[in-house]
C-alpha cells in the first residue's frame, strides 16, 4: 500500500507546475509581443461567471492546501479509492500539463486571454491556429486543464476537493461556446471549416476529413 505521503507529494508537485504554467505563458505572450500589463476592464457578461467561480474557489483552495499541508483535517471526508486508480488519475494529471504546454506553445502570440476580448478584436496580426494539439481538438489548453483538475482530485481521494472542482469545470466549459462565437466572428468561413471538422474538446478516434477521405471511391 502506497503511502499518503507519497500521493501528497506527488499531487503538490504536480499543482505546482499546473498554476505556474498559465502564468509563465501570459507573460512570454506578452514578452513577445512587446506588451505591457494594463488595468483590465472586465466585460459585464465576464462578470457572472466569475462570481459563480468565486464562490466555489474558497472551498477548492481550501482542499488543496489541507490535503498538501494539513491531511489529518480532512480525513474524516476521504473517499476509498485503490492505490492503482489514484496512481492511474496522477500519470494523467502527469501527461495532461505537457499537452497544456503544447498548446499555450503552439498558440504563441496568438493566445488573447477570455478577459480581453475588445484586445482581440482591436489586432489585426492573429491567425487561426490548426496545428499541433489544435489538429485534434478545438481547446486543448482547456482540456488539459480539466484532465488535470480531475485527476488531481481523484488523486487526493477527498470530497473537499473532488465536488468544488466539479463546479468549476463546469462553469469554466460554459464560457467556451462564447469564445467559440468570438473567434467565428473574426475568422468567418474559415473557423467554421475547422468548427467542422475538429471536435471541442473530447478527440475523435479518427479526424473526420481523414473518414471523409477514405470512404471517397478511389478513381477507377
Amino acid at each position: 500500500m502506497t503511502s499518503e505521503l507519497v500521493f501528497r507529494a506527488v499531487f503538490s508537485t504536480l499543482w505546482i507546475l499546473f498554476f505556474a504554467g498559465p502564468g509563465w505563458a501570459r507573460y512570454s505572450a506578452r514578452r513577445r509581443m512587446g506588451e505591457r500589463p494594463a488595468d483590465q476592464i472586465i466585460p459585464r457578461q465576464r462578470l457572472v461567471p466569475i462570481l459563480a467561480i468565486a464562490s466555489f474557489a474558497p472551498f477548492w483552495f481550501a482542499g488543496i492546501v489541507f490535503y498538501a499541508i494539513l491531511p489529518g483535517w480532512i480525513s474524516f471526508l476521504s473517499i476509498p479509492l485503490p492505490d492503482w486508480f489514484r496512481w492511474m488519475m496522477a500519470l494523467a494529471g502527469a501527461l495532461s500539463i505537457p499537452f497544456m504546454y503544447w498548446g499555450f506553445r503552439t498558440l504563441g502570440k496568438n493566445w488573447v486571454h477570455a478577459m480581453e476580448p475588445s484586445k482581440f478584436q482591436q489586432k489585426k496580426n492573429e491567425i487561426l491556429v490548426t496545428t499541433g494539439p489544435y489538429s485534434y481538438v478545438r481547446n486543448p489548453v482547456y482540456l488539459g486543464a480539466f484532465s488535470l483538475i480531475l485527476a488531481q482530485a481523484l488523486v487526493a481521494a477527498n470530497w473537499l476537493v473532488f465536488l468544488p472542482a466539479l463546479p468549476i469545470i463546469a462553469i469554466i466549459y460554459m464560457q467556451v461556446p462564447g469564445e467559440e462565437a468570438m473567434l467565428a466572428e473574426r475568422f468567418g468561413g474559415d473557423y467554421r471549416e475547422y468548427k467542422n471538422r475538429t471536435p471541442r474538446i473530447i478527440p475523435r478516434l479518427r479526424r473526420k476529413h481523414q473518414a471523409q477521405q477514405e470512404q471517397q471511391p478511389s478513381p477507377s
